[in-house]
């Protein structure tokens, strides 16, 4: 095989990722459920980004929303999440670097919300630092009221018509690790419950380096 052809493989070739499951406990998984059913008036609908420094709701690209305040769990979970760093790394197998900070958003997915293909450092870079490292942590109330919302992790080379996929199942208390380069998307949520605690709860954590 030539470099180029090395080169154009790599391109069709799945990402890494690294999945923990078990990662919280049950017992900060209903401190967060009751977190969310307190705070639902206060979510607000998802915005994307068209570029480095705007960001616009586009229900065709995106129909989720937002808190960013975790209330009294908040130096727990961000805790957590930065003494699991260095193990997340080790699994990946990818080149390690100083963390430089990181960023969280409690997401609510109910029925009909989806995430179309889109990569995570288009946004959330600031001028010292760039996002590097995705983390997802899925929960959701007992008995689950939802099906798909899959994240499905998609190959760098883009077709019309994607074959090349793998859907990571959003199971209560499991966390997803992935460079913030990987392409991905949130496929749709369908749910018969109009309750907002039935919803597909998920906690984004990004991972930032510095700049060069």
């Amino acid at each position: 095989m030539t470099d180029q052809e090395k080169v154009s493989a790599a391109f069709d070739k799945l990402p890494p990722y690294f999945i923990w499951d078990n990662f919280f406990g049950q017992a900060l998984v209903d401190k967060l459920l009751a977190h969310v059913a307190q705070n639902q008036a206060r979510f607000r609908e998802s915005s994307v980004a068209s570029n480095l420094t705007d960001d616009k709701v586009n229900r065709s690209v995106r129909i989720s929303s937002i808190l960013s305040d975790f209330g009294d769990l908040k130096a727990e979970i961000k805790n957590r999440f930065k003494t699991a760093f260095p193990e997340v790394v080790a699994q990946l197998k990818a080149p390690g670097f100083e963390l430089a900070g990181t960023e969280r958003e409690i997401v609510a997915h109910g029925n009909g919300a989806f995430y179309k293909r889109h990569i995570d450092t288009f946004t959330g870079s600031s001028v010292s630092s760039v996002r590097a490292l995705t983390a997802v942590y899925y929960f959701h109330a007992q008995p689950k009221q939802f099906t798909g919302g899959e994240l499905r992790l998609l190959p760098l080379r883009h077709s019309d018509a994607e074959t090349n996929y793998l859907d990571i199942e959003p199971m209560n208390d499991r966390a997803l690790f992935f460079p913030s380069w990987v392409p991905h998307a949130v496929m749709p949520i369908f749910s018969d419950s109009s309750r907002f605690v039935d919803s597909r709860f998920a906690i984004n954590c990004w991972y930032h380096k510095a700049r060069s």
